[in-house]
């Protein structure tokens, strides 16, 4: 969790590395209303959950892309805010980007060098795979750009961004395996909680 850092610092961190007329601040902000969405619902069974983490998290996932769009923008997220004493706030940008991939997985199916793995993963503090990473995977797999959509919607739209790919097909697997648990802690199905959402766009 990220410590002392509340959402509006967050906000003003994500603002502070935002440069003008890229689209990916206004995808940080969406995700984290979803994010936030999904854990209040959570919140109604399980007083332990951290909104205010929860939001941080969500905000700031993707600021490693004010330094690349490549694959290495949840490290370099990571990175950035560990150089800024925010090391707990930066977990977001890792755990969006791993999917829940552990390091085998990491070795066996990527081109990053052992070295690197290892150092992504001794970062990942706790180790485990949280209900909040579920919610913040859930939440980045529902915003295409910063519109609401379904996962299917999203993924169409990184296929036809980027190419269809194992890595992203992987990532939509362990995008639904997030969405039922989610729905399991619940009681009902995820997107019957998102489903109002659909379309809505700060765009």
């Amino acid at each position: 969790m990220p410590g002392s850092m509340s959402p509006q610092d967050a906000l003003v961190l994500l603002d502070a590395h935002s440069p003008a007329g890229e689209p990916w601040p206004l995808h940080c902000r969406q995700v984290a209303r979803v994010a936030v969405e999904i854990g209040r619902a959570r919140a109604d069974q399980d007083a332990e959950v951290d909104l205010a983490g929860l939001e941080v998290q969500a905000l700031l996932h993707d600021i490693g892309r004010s330094r690349t769009h490549g694959p290495y923008h949840g490290w370099s997220g990571y990175v950035m805010l560990r150089a800024e004493g925010h090391a707990a706030a930066g977990r977001g940008c890792l755990t969006h980007w791993l999917k829940g991939r552990g390091p085998e997985e990491l070795q066996r199916t990527s081109r990053f060098r052992e070295s690197f793995i290892e150092r992504v993963f001794a970062a990942v503090d706790p180790p485990e795979w949280t209900l909040t990473d579920s919610v913040l995977s859930v939440a980045d797999s529902s915003v295409r750009h910063s519109t609401v959509v379904d996962f299917e919607d999203r993924y169409q739209d990184l296929y036809d961004r980027y190419g269809e790919s194992r890595w992203l097909r992987r990532a939509s697997e362990l995008t639904e395996e997030h969405a039922a648990e989610i729905g399991r802690q619940l009681g009902y199905p995820v997107e019957r909680l998102l489903e109002p959402l659909y379309g809505d766009s700060l765009e």
